[in-house]
């Protein structure tokens, strides 16, 4: 028995967005006021549906209509597909997760329980508690690990059946138990894998024998190219980073509307508007282009250009092509606007257009076009023109272009128009990207085809083999013995009749075969090498893509984060629970936050402790810098200097400009006044003489001299002195002040010495008390200090 015996293919069969309404509904005129049915049973008191007349309401006019001049409405009544209630399930499969059908199907309760399951091919996932032990936990994780995820379809059931069917075969194999070796086998290749990818990543892709090339060989994929738009510029309008870079791969325009958004292949990423790839209506769920549709994982190639990423469709004799080649080339066109698709005229296109040569990646493959130029004779592939920047506008848009080809107008870079848009220079590093991208393919198809030569010879020279040529798995051995250990864990070697076969009488009737344990286990083993060679097919049918979908979040799957005590009955949730712990998360991230915002105040204090401690260093080793730095900062915001004499710049080598001082300040560059009276006396000569005396930065450096030299140079002058005459009398001018290194300090005073050389007494012992309290002391060494 085959599948094509038992299912029949609708071949005319179209997804419901590719379906237009007339098709389904041939006597419906869109321009037509809709009619309206009323039915009033108000007088019946059976509540009975077979009425003589109803009232139909037709452009706000009301009359009755014949219940037999309407059609009869059709259907299908179809019994409900309950389970048998002599159906029972051993215990050894509630630990994968299944429920025995005869909890869903007891008449004592009319009402099932909260999350009993109605069909036991549900395989809830129970919560555990937080408060358990960590054994509760282990226990958890196992249960997550043998918890069944695949599920049987049509092509299963019927390879089942016809396996069970076979009077060759003794054991019968029940859907749940294929189910649990399928989800083991599937279990069991992600994690040799991962073992794999592990092996080759700690050993840097090197193999050290014969086994381990060939293991590396085998599980290894061939290399990609990727996406440097850096280097190699693109043609299908993919930019790594944001969704909001990505412009659309036809007409390369990122703007879109409600009526014509931009959709995102989910598997391969490419950005389309609605309008430009024929896509009617936008699915609820995940969206996939027609290559990723039709032929995923495999290398498409245009018949029109030698590229192989974009957005394509079909032509009417299944080869393919990029819409944009479609587009751009005279003769072809779209035999449904609507969807963009197929494409046909390719017999229209005339021979002489295979022949030309692009002149862009020096490739004659595909059907070139030509620069609008009549003039000019330039042939280039669309996509390479694309890739390379060159001149490509739709006047009319991409409605325009469909309808009438000759509002279409590309150049090459010697043509184009004379706007920002078209830069000779720009084109032809972009034709450098084209040609180093088909270099660099060029080289690493080469390089593919040399690894996929030493991967089949290395297949060939070693048995331990764990992929195919085409990247599918070889299940080994030990899939094998792993799949015998859980029938014996099933207790399979007694299942010789399936639970839908027996009934209630004849249970207890039943008597196993007479046969020996070696040729139960040969049966086991049988089976277990025929599921694996069944799953090696299936995963081949997929393409080496996997057969169920892994969910490692144990946080989604189940409720470890909530108490046992925070469940209603049945298993519900209590939303007071877990509107009690959402507080509570919000109450740790907002101390989190006062920590972090404590954390910043106190480094930006300590930030501005260490600058006051350094502006003290400053001040007692380099006392002349900082008072020149007060006098320099008065006198420039004084007279405006940011606008006026600080933009200027003197003429004469040698002459430093007023920011220019005021920087050498700043790197301590004077040691005495002298060299700054003479920087600031060759900056007014330097002025004087470039300027006029009555224009405006002559009459602003004037007043600026004068006031430096009647008022602050005075000061400084005092200031040296006293720094000079202290550092040989007064220990470097600062008696108060202790200095160890980079730590100053105040000298203490002593004010009992200050009483006797200003021959004062000392107060009593009463008023002495009050003197010697914390604020009276506080408030006279202040007065000490100065």
């Amino acid at each position: 028995m085959s599948y094509s015996d038992q299912v029949t293919f609708d071949f005319t069969y179209k997804p419901r967005e590719e379906t237009d309404f007339k098709e389904i509904y041939p006597d419906l005129d869109e321009h037509e006021q809709l009619p309206v049915f009323v039915i009033d049973n108000r007088n019946n008191n059976n509540n009975e549906s077979d009425y003589d007349e109803i009232m139909e309401i037709t452009n706000n006019d009301k009359h009755h209509v014949n219940l037999a001049d309407l059609k009869a409405p059709v259907f299908k009544k179809i019994a409900p597909n309950k389970p048998k209630s002599n159906l029972r399930f051993n215990r050894q499969l509630l630990d994968y997760g299944f429920q025995n059908p005869a909890a869903s199907t007891t008449t004592a309760t009319p009402t099932p329980k909260p999350n009993t399951p109605s069909h036991p091919y549900i395989r809830p996932f129970q919560p555990v508690s937080l408060k358990s032990s960590a054994k509760s936990i282990e226990k958890l994780i196992e249960m997550k690990k043998n918890l069944v995820e695949y599920d049987m379809d049509e092509q299963d059931y019927l390879f089942l059946t016809n396996r069970n069917s076979n009077p060759k075969n003794v054991i019968k194999i029940t859907p749940e138990v294929f189910e649990i070796m399928m989800t083991s086998l599937e279990n069991q290749w992600d994690h040799l894998e991962y073992r794999m990818n592990s092996v080759i990543s700690n050993s840097g892709g090197a193999a050290t024998s014969t086994n381990d090339l060939a293991n590396a060989n085998s599980s290894s994929k061939l290399l990609t190219m990727g996406h440097n738009n850096a280097k190699y510029g693109n043609d299908d309008g993919i930019v790594p980073g944001s969704i909001y870079d990505q412009k659309c791969a036809i007409c390369n325009d990122s703007d879109c509307d409600n009526a014509n958004a931009i959709v995102f292949c989910d598997g391969c990423d490419i950005a389309v508007h609605q309008e430009c790839y024929g896509v009617a209506f936008i699915p609820e769920g995940q969206w996939l282009c027609r290559k990723c549709m039709i032929n995923k994982n495999r290398t498409t190639q245009c018949v029109f250009c030698p590229s192989t990423t974009g957005a394509f469709k079909q032509l009417d004799n299944s080869l393919w092509s990029h819409v944009i080649c479609a587009m751009w080339i005279n003769e072809l066109y779209f035999a449904n606007p609507i969807y963009m698709e197929p494409i046909e005229g390719i017999d229209g296109i005339p021979k002489s257009r295979w022949k030309l040569t692009c002149y862009i990646c020096k490739q004659r493959v595909g059907a070139c076009i030509q620069c609008s130029n009549r003039s000019c004779f330039q042939a280039y592939h669309v996509t390479c023109a694309k890739r390379a920047g060159l001149y490509m506008n739709m006047t009319q848009g991409v409605k325009g272009a469909i309808a009438n080809k000759l509002t279409l107008k590309t150049y090459c870079e010697k043509h184009g128009p004379d706007d920002a848009d078209h830069d000779e220079a720009i084109i032809l590093k972009g034709i450098e990207r084209v040609r180093r991208y088909y270099r660099d393919t060029k080289l690493l198809n080469e390089q593919n085809a040399r690894l996929s030569k030493v991967r089949k010879t290395a297949n060939k020279l070693n048995i331990f083999k764990w992929n195919t040529e085409s990247n599918t798995p070889i299940a080994p051995k030990m899939f094998s013995d792993v799949l015998v250990g859980i029938l014996y864990k099933l207790k399979v070697e007694n299942q010789i009749s399936l639970p839908e076969e027996s009934t209630n009488q004849v249970l207890d009737l039943n008597v196993l075969p007479n046969r020996s344990k070696q040729e139960i286990d040969q049966d086991l083993r049988s089976i277990a090498d025929e599921m694996c060679r069944y799953w090696c097919l299936k995963r081949e049918l997929k393409r080496g893509a996997p057969l169920i979908r892994k969910n490692n979040n144990l946080i989604a799957t189940s409720s470890i984060l909530y108490d046992s005590n925070t469940l209603k009955s049945g298993g519900v949730y209590d939303p007071k629970t877990k509107l009690k712990f959402a507080e509570m998360l919000v109450s740790d991230i907002d101390r989190l936050t006062n920590m972090s915002q404590g954390l910043l105040e106190r480094q930006e204090l300590n930030d501005e402790v260490n600058q006051l401690s350094f502006d003290a260093v400053d001040g007692i080793y380099f006392p002349l810098k900082q008072a020149i730095e007060g006098v320099l900062s008065r006198l420039n915001g004084k007279y405006d200097a940011q606008e006026t004499l600080q933009s200027y710049k003197p003429k004469v080598d040698g002459v430093y400009s007023l920011h220019e001082i005021t920087m050498k300040n700043s790197q301590y560059g004077y040691l005495s006044v002298d060299e700054l009276v003479l920087d600031l006396s060759n900056l007014q000569e330097a002025t004087s003489k470039e300027y006029k005396p009555s224009s405006h930065i002559f009459k602003k450096m004037k007043n600026w001299m004068n006031e430096f030299r009647t008022k602050d140079l005075p000061s400084l002058r005092l200031f040296e002195l006293q720094m000079d005459h202290g550092a040989d009398d007064v220990d470097d001018g600062f008696p108060k002040v202790q200095r160890n290194g980079l730590n100053t300090d105040l000298e203490p005073v002593d004010y009992h010495a200050v009483l006797e050389e200003n021959d004062l007494s000392e107060l009593d012992e009463e008023e002495g008390d009050e003197i010697e309290s914390p604020e009276n002391r506080a408030i006279f060494e202040k007065f000490l200090h100065g």
